[in-house]
């Protein structure tokens, strides 16, 4: 995701959703540079992790300053903590962190004395059944959609993420989707994403999320239809960008033909 926050910083944030590619302007004020935290829990997962970065003049094409002197400590509401650790430049992780799908989780990030916080329960999990593939033509272009397959739950607000890994490498883009129009059917809504040719094989992670985040990314796509566009509202108190996803995965897999 480090690539996210070096677009942020640039202004022009490219996000794919659904059918639609968008291109965001950010508001980012060269003279009072923000930090920037991207937090990663995932349901079933053993590593966890936190990134930390800060943004920079939008004429600036270097990559973003990390921020390597961070405490970061994760707690369940049980009282169960643990600090993080910094395994890289700005990225710190936990390691064999279990997480409980009945629980909810507070990440708290300290900077030079500056608290920033967020909590997040695990939302409910649901099972990738399936992805499928088709070509859609578009003008004089035709493109490879991948449509993940999946039951959704009835009765219950459910936001789901989506990223996908060609041959090992991360497709660029923010893929998410909502079960706005389809409460509790079987979902088949498609993801276009550029790269996406025949023979290719294509990793695809369902993540569950939590509305905060799926909001995050929503607003950055809203940014393009306004006269004055913002930063979209973090879940992390404290002043900062970014967001805090407390999540579930399911993964299948797709050759496309």
């Amino acid at each position: 995701m480090r690539g996210f926050i070096q677009l942020l910083s640039a202004v022009a944030v490219i996000f794919i959703m659904g059918s639609c590619t968008k291109v965001i302007d950010v508001n980012i004020n060269d003279k009072d540079p923000q930090y920037v935290i991207e937090g990663h829990v995932t349901l079933g997962d053993s590593v966890h992790r936190v990134d930390i970065t800060q943004t920079q003049n939008i004429d600036d094409s270097s990559p973003a300053p990390t921020i390597d002197n961070a405490v970061v400590i994760l707690t369940d509401d049980l009282g169960n903590s643990q600090a993080m650790s910094l395994v890289a430049p700005g990225r710190y992780e936990t390691f064999n962190y279990p997480i409980s799908a009945d629980r909810t989780y507070t990440l708290q990030v300290t900077i030079d004395g500056q608290l920033f916080m967020s909590t997040a329960a695990v939302p409910q999990a649901v099972t990738l059944l399936n992805v499928l593939t088709f070509p859609f033509a578009f003008g004089p272009q035709t493109f490879n959609s991948i449509v993940p397959i999946r039951l959704d739950p009835g009765g219950v607000a459910n936001y789901y993420e989506f990223k996908l890994v060609k041959h090992g490498k991360p497709i660029p883009g923010f893929f998410i989707q909502s079960d706005q129009y389809n409460d509790g059917n079987l979902a088949q809504e498609p993801i276009f994403a550029d790269g996406v040719n025949s023979g290719d094989t294509i990793d695809v992670e369902m993540l569950s999320i939590n509305r905060e985040v799926y909001d995050f990314f929503f607003a950055l796509q809203q940014n393009q239809q306004g006269s004055t566009p913002a930063n979209p509202t973090s879940n992390i108190s404290g002043g900062c960008l970014g967001y805090f996803s407390v999540q579930t995965k399911s993964v299948k897999q797709v050759i496309i033909p």
